[in-house]
């Protein structure tokens, strides 16, 4: 499976274009988004347009994401299985529901999707600080997804493979570039958005 990861549009139109022409482009199978887009308005904008089987969760400025798409599914603190893989969504001040509704999922066809990254993985702020959340690296930790997709930290844009599961920060406002993952194989490629 390719996924084409991405996060923070930021009411920008011209990332929200560029990713559905590299969609096009690699023929990938989903788009993973982990929210922020500034604005409902623009939110169903993007979302209503898209051609490709779309997973997104809302960010820290999406108060709320409607779409009459039948390719997006808004993941509101659950779990949708799409060609073999189980992608769980998840809102901030609900990580600790991560074990129970991964319970029984193998890790290996799991993909977690959150806006907020887990402590001390891709989440070093402009401050030099660490900005993800302890109770989120703890559910990690325990349900030990294949795949990892969050944003918010966008200083912090980039990817990195551990104890198994790959981490991937698609914040796109800073570096603008977004990447394609390859399942099971966890290959990485990075593309200019």
């Amino acid at each position: 499976m390719r996924i084409l990861c991405v996060a923070d549009y930021h009411r920008e139109k011209k990332l929200a274009e560029n990713t559905e022409k590299l969609a096009a482009k690699e023929k990938v199978d989903v788009i993973i988004n982990a929210g922020d887009f500034l604005s409902e308005d623009f939110a169903r904008k993007v979302l209503d347009k898209t051609k490709f089987r779309t997973f997104v969760i809302k960010g820290n400025w999406d108060y709320d994401l409607e779409t009459s798409n039948k390719n997006v599914t808004i993941l509101t603190n659950k779990v949708v299985s799409y060609k073999g893989y189980h992608f769980l969504g998840i809102d901030y001040g609900y990580y600790s529901q991560i074990p129970a509704l991964a319970k029984g999922i193998n890790p290996k066809k799991l993909i977690l999707i959150t806006h907020d990254p887990p402590y001390d993985m891709l989440d070093i702020s402009y401050f030099g600080s660490n900005a993800g959340l302890l109770d989120l690296r703890a559910a990690v930790t325990e349900v030990k997804p294949v795949l990892h997709v969050f944003g918010h930290i966008h200083e912090a844009a980039g990817y990195v493979k551990h104890k198994g599961t790959l981490f991937i920060n698609a914040a796109l406002p800073e570096f603008r570039k977004a990447a394609i993952v390859e399942l099971p194989s966890q290959k990485v490629k990075v593309f200019d958005v």
